[in-house]
C-alpha cells in the first residue's frame, strides 16, 4: 500500500514555525496553530506524492521563489484572521 502524503503540509507547517519564531500573535497553542495550518492549506494548492522520487521532485519545485512568498503571505494572513478571531475561548 503506497502512503500519500501532501508536500505542502510539510512546507506550510515549517513556514508557520519560522513565521512563530519572529512573530507575536494572540494565541499560538496546539488549536489555533491548528487553524492557520488549515486555513492556509485551503488557499495553496496541493501537491501531494507517493515515492521518494515524487518527494524529491516536489521538493525541488517547491523551492521557486514566488512559490515561498505565497506561502508566508498565506501563513501570515490566516495568523491574522485567527489571531483576531481565535476559535476557542481566550482562557485556553
Amino acid at each position: 500500500m503506497y502512503e500519500l502524503k501532501n508536500h505542502m503540509e510539510i512546507v506550510v507547517q515549517q513556514a508557520l514555525q519560522d513565521y512563530l519564531r519572529q512573530n507575536t500573535i494572540t494565541c499560538s497553542c496546539e488549536h489555533c496553530q491548528a487553524d492557520i495550518m488549515a486555513l492556509t492549506l485551503n488557499r495553496l494548492p496541493a501537491r501531494y506524492f507517493v515515492s521518494l522520487q515524487g518527494e524529491i521532485l516536489t521538493q525541488i519545485e517547491s523551492q521557486a521563489l514566488p512559490d515561498q512568498a505565497r506561502i508566508m503571505a498565506e501563513v501570515v494572513r490566516a495568523a491574522q484572521q485567527v489571531s483576531a478571531t481565535p476559535s476557542h475561548p481566550n482562557n485556553q
